[in-house]
């Protein structure tokens, strides 16, 4: 078996489900790691940063190590501190309004009664414009930065390993040629935050610096394009809920939570084994990685009632999207109030959703879930 089989990219929900009900842990034979899949040995790994390593995420995303992904604490603590900082309660406040206006011109700008690719119009522009504003960087640059995080992501559609690493280059870079400029100049965005931070006494080094700013980047813009563009999929499917939407907008954030569960935009982690570990039988060795198939333990049906349906009204919904225990993801916050208020603006302004003309087309990637490509029409 495969993990990476290129015919799971479609859809691999089936697959997982047969996994966790006949192999609940099984060796891929391409990258040697053990496959876990049902919802409790998934938060069993990702809540134990004790006897798991998340060094081993540095393999992912072309072999580019970033901070606070591939870090353990004590170090992973040190480094959050410094970006929790700019995603508290008050930090987002302060970007709300910023984020309600984006929403609303973008959608605004959407045409009514004819096909539209939603994936560049509206969701991929709108967090990269927010994260842009975040970071202080000129929005001219959007199109350089969704190229760059694509690359190093591995989700750049048709792009050879050497395009992608002449991107992740370019990438760098530019983060590179900021130090300088935001240590003369600091200002009140989240480079310069990073740039000027200290950690007893010592600030971070020039390397650190930049793969947390890509991280930042990544952070800001993968997950809410592709949790949008799987909520607008179920929803071109349903127009039931949709017609809920638009009745009762308060609505709109279970559908977020139900999206992030039915049709998760990252779909494993990988963690490297501290200590020997056993699971169904099967012992795991110091030193071998293991991949927590997030996906699947989010459609566990000894965790969920009816698993396979997307549901408004499910009561207990906690799934594993964005992580869980001192990885979870920093970024999560953000992501939900983009969606909160993409949605807000389409179904205050839309009453129906349909599909349209167009070839849709899945993001080229295991690890990450969602569309380059979605036609929809709205009325």
């Amino acid at each position: 078996m495969r993990l990476l089989d290129p015919t799971l990219l479609d859809d691999p929900y089936p697959v997982y489900a047969q996994w966790q009900e006949r192999t609940p842990i099984w060796r891929d034979e391409e990258t040697g790691a053990w496959v876990l899949t049902r919802h409790d040995d998934v938060r069993s790994v990702l809540k134990n940063s004790a006897d798991y390593s998340s060094s081993a995420m540095g393999q992912e995303g072309g072999g580019f190590p970033l901070p606070l992904l591939t870090d353990d604490p004590p170090r992973h603590t040190q480094l959050r501190g410094l970006v929790d900082r700019a995603f508290t309660a008050r930090m987002l406040k302060a970007i709300e309004a910023s984020v309600n206006s984006f929403a609303q011109q973008m959608v605004g700008d959407l045409p009514q009664g004819e096909g539209v690719d939603i994936v560049q119009a509206l969701t991929i522009p709108l967090p990269v414009a927010v994260i842009s504003q975040m970071m202080g960087i000129p929005g001219d640059r959007a199109e350089d930065f969704k190229r760059w995080s694509d690359a190093l992501t591995g989700t750049l559609a048709g792009a050879s390993i050497e395009d992608r690493k002449k991107d992740i280059f370019d990438m760098a870079a530019y983060f590179h040629s900021l130090i300088p400029e935001r240590r003369s100049h600091p200002g009140d965005d989240l480079v310069s935050a990073v740039v000027n931070a200290e950690i007893d006494g010592a600030r971070l080094s020039d390397d650190d610096i930049v793969g947390f700013n890509i991280l930042l980047l990544i952070a800001g813009n993968e997950t809410t394009t592709n949790l949008l563009g799987n909520y607008l999929n179920v929803l071109a499917d349903r127009p039931d809920l949709y017609a809920q939407l638009v009745a009762d907008p308060t609505l709109i954030e279970a559908g977020i939570e139900e999206t992030l569960r039915f049709d998760a935009p990252v779909q494993f982690l990988m963690r490297r084994a501290l200590r020997p570990m056993h699971y169904h039988g099967q012992a795991v060795a110091v030193g071998e990685n293991v991949h927590v198939i997030m996906a699947a333990a989010n459609r566990d049906p000894r965790n969920y009632d009816a698993p396979t349906e997307f549901r408004l009204d499910r009561k207990r919904n906690h799934h594993h999207t964005f992580g869980f225990g001192v990885h979870f993801c920093i970024g999560a916050p953000l992501a939900r109030m983009e969606a909160k208020a993409v949605m807000g603006a389409l179904v205050a302004r839309f009453d129906s959703l349909e599909r349209a003309a167009g070839k849709d087309e899945r993001v080229p990637s295991h690890l990450l879930r969602g569309f380059d490509h979605l036609w929809l029409q709205f009325s």
